[in-house]
């Protein structure tokens, strides 16, 4: 008797138990289909897969692909569900200039997620601590530390160009590369500083961040990141007076605060490291790439330096004394950079696009892919040195280029960026002629789509040839 009531017991709890297993996935479906899956009007299609929770996170591996195809299939603008988040990707202008010119798209969360993960920080800003760092985190370097910066970037520069000229052979690419790194650390930091030293962890923690950021395990970025941010801590505890203004100014601000030197570290100068040098380096040596291998272009190039106001200095001159290298500074980021405007919809908002309104939810994350809106143009894997130059009668603000974010929180190297993109390739045309060994390189894309830079398909060899004379 007590044996038949046990199997009689679990019989009936086995039987509670099988409905519970199968009333999970039921709930799970059915909350998936009625409610994640739901779209209504205004938001843009929907892409959420089968999965629940999971959603289209398998698809969303290969970003550019998933991207391509979806706006190939639902227009300029469509929302992915993914790891229980919607994600709303757009290449349309209109969506772009909306989200970074409004304070409906904060940036607060993905700075968190920045400071902790990519920067390797303890804790995230406080809010004091955010305000002290504004001109670090979110202006536009502009004024007197932009000139100050200027012309301590020259003169490192011109010092290392000077020192091509016993090298005969070399790799331009990487050659390039490497100056405009080092000088730009020099320039940043100090004579001093131990660029050359910084390079390999700074390619290593580079090139993990979207790992970082997504919560991947990438032992090679975290220990590129510690090295780095030790390479830099050690400079800066006896160094900080041979720092530009604009680092020291955050630092003592921080200082004041209480923020332990580490933080410091890791908010002020591992931050504004990156932002300095992580993308430029690779389009300036594209870019002269570019311009030596378009006989044409370096003529007018040439041409417009020797037909410049020989009375303006030298760092004027490379600013200005050559206007057609502005365009091909625009062209080069275009083609080559591969990064995307990410916020976080701190509000439900209805954005006003090209083809009609966009409803985004609050805590969307709005993925603005400016590397897919830059091939919205005609032959776009062609590098086109006037493509982005103003055509009388056209407006200027309608062109598909957007790489530098703005609104709010533009990049703070913008200008520094064109800056250092001219000043390179003008002085070396001054200096050098090239005799291709190769073949000239094919461009490449990354398996980091969204963010960094094209990479070459082989490394383009030349020999550099000193000018006799100076323009």
């Amino acid at each position: 008797m007590v044996v038949a009531d046990f199997l009689g017991e679990y019989a009936q709890y086995s039987q509670y138990a099988a409905s519970a297993l199968l009333a999970i996935p039921t709930l799970a479906f059915a909350w998936h289909a009625l409610v994640v899956r739901r779209t209504y009007e205004d938001e843009p299609p929907l892409v959420a897969g089968w999965i629940p929770w999971l959603g289209a996170g398998l698809q969303m591996r290969d970003m550019e692909k998933f991207a391509v195809k979806n706006y190939k299939r639902h227009g300029h603008t469509f929302t992915a569900y993914a790891a229980g988040r919607r994600f709303v990707f757009s290449q349309d202008l209109a969506v772009h200039k909306s989200v970074v010119g409004s304070k409906n798209f904060g940036a607060n969360q993905l700075m968190v997620e920045i400071q902790l993960r990519f920067l390797g920080a303890a804790r995230p800003t406080t809010k004091e601590e955010e305000a002290a760092c504004v001109p670090t985190l979110h202006t536009q370097l502009a004024g007197r530390p932009l000139a100050h910066l200027r012309t301590a970037f020259l003169e490192y520069l011109l010092e290392s160009i000077d020192a091509y000229k016993d090298l005969g052979v070399v790799e331009l690419i990487p050659l390039v590369r490497e100056t405009i790194f080092i000088c730009t650390l020099r320039a940043i930091f100090g004579r001093n500083f131990p660029a050359k030293e910084a390079l390999e962890p700074f390619d290593a923690w580079d090139r993990g961040l979207q790992n970082l950021i997504s919560g991947k395990k990438d032992a090679a970025a975290v220990d590129g990141r510690d090295r780095l941010a030790k390479i830099v801590g050690d400079y800066l505890r006896d160094n900080i007076l041979e720092t530009e203004p604009v680092i020291q100014g955050q630092w003592n601000n921080l200082e004041r605060l209480g923020t332990p030197f580490d933080q410091r570290v890791k908010y002020v100068a591992l931050g504004f490291l990156w932002a300095a040098a992580a993308n430029v380096a690779p389009v300036t040596s594209w870019a002269m790439a570019f311009v030596y291998n378009d006989p044409a272009l370096t003529a007018l190039l040439r041409s417009e330096l020797a037909a410049a106001d020989k009375s303006l200095e030298l760092e004027a001159m490379y600013e200005h004394g050559a206007p057609s290298a502005q365009w091909v500074a625009q062209e080069a980021i275009r083609l080559t950079m591969l990064g995307s405007i990410v916020r976080p919809a701190a509000a439900t908002t209805t954005i006003e696009s090209t083809f009609g309104p966009v409803k985004v939810r609050k805590g969307d994350l709005m993925m603005c892919t400016s590397w897919s809106m830059h091939r919205r143009f005609e032959n776009p894997e062609e590098f086109i040195w006037d493509r982005l130059k103003p055509v009388p009668g056209e407006d200027i603000h309608d062109q598909l280029y957007m790489a530098f974010g703005g609104g709010l929180r533009p990049c703070v190297g913008k200008s520094f960026a064109y800056t250092e993109i001219k000043m390179m390739t003008l002085a070396m045309l001054e200096r050098y002629d090239v005799e291709p060994v190769n073949p000239f390189p094919k461009l490449v894309k990354t398996d980091r789509i969204g963010v960094g830079t094209m990479e070459p398909s082989h490394q383009w060899k030349v020999k550099l040839v000193p000018r006799s004379s100076p323009l």
